[in-house]
């Protein structure tokens, strides 16, 4: 496994460096203020659940000292086929890569001299998640149900596991809404594209709304 892994790492550190392209960027705000910002697109393929969502997001958002970039794809079946995050931060860089197999979901986290595998509960009932990158909440457009969902939520990154109610209704101008119940409460709104256009957490007191893209060098 090591060997597999060592590709990535380089793949993935010249890919925080290098110029990448995103249809959607977003601004990040607590407490009123703009923490950060992120840059996001999402891909459908074949199929309601077949997604590909890329993004980047940089703390703060200028001389950024936490910056993390994610992959995910889901499966025509909404299974989690391939998850990698990219972290590069102060305390330590680090990258996790992930992917279902049927019921089961592995999970790698490689650092600097330190390797750990772990294997979770898997389905597809069960999304990922990172505390700093929001454009993987658009996952809730496909498992939210106008009756609500029951969902698991991992954050990889941390660890963290929490379990959550998501309910799709329709909103003004095609507009898709999910209001999230459980261990994480907020409400979601994409417009009929997909694309987010507010997100917020109440029990973090976190607010995404779409920002401008940032201009070509």
């Amino acid at each position: 496994m090591r060997a597999l892994v060592a590709p990535w790492l380089l793949t993935w550190a010249s890919a925080l460096s290098a110029q990448q392209t995103y249809d959607n960027a977003l601004s990040i705000q607590q407490g009123g203020k703009e923490t950060g910002r992120e840059e996001y697109s999402i891909q459908r393929a074949a199929g309601p659940s077949a997604t590909v969502i890329k993004a980047w997001a940089r703390y703060p958002a200028t001389s950024p000292t936490l910056q993390i970039q994610v992959t995910e794809e889901r499966s025509p079946t909404a299974g989690i086929a391939k998850f990698e995050l990219d972290v590069q931060a102060p305390e330590g860089n680090i990258v996790i890569l992930a992917a279902g197999s049927g019921a089961r979901l592995i999970v790698r986290s490689v650092s600097k001299g330190s390797e750990a595998g772990r294997e979770l509960p898997g389905g597809k009932d069960l999304i990922l998640l990172d505390e700093n990158m929001y454009s993987l909440y658009l996952q809730l457009l496909d498992a939210a149900t106008p009756s609500g969902a029951r969902l698991t939520a991992i954050f990889p990154r941390t660890g963290k596991r929490a379990t959550l109610v998501a309910r799709r209704d329709a909103g003004p101008d095609g507009a898709i809404q999910v209001q999230m119940t459980g261990d994480i409460t907020g409400n979601l709104t994409a417009d009929p594209q997909g694309r987010l256009q507010r997100l917020e957490l109440a029990g973090v007191g976190v607010v995404v709304t779409p920002a401008p893209l940032p201009a070509k060098k």
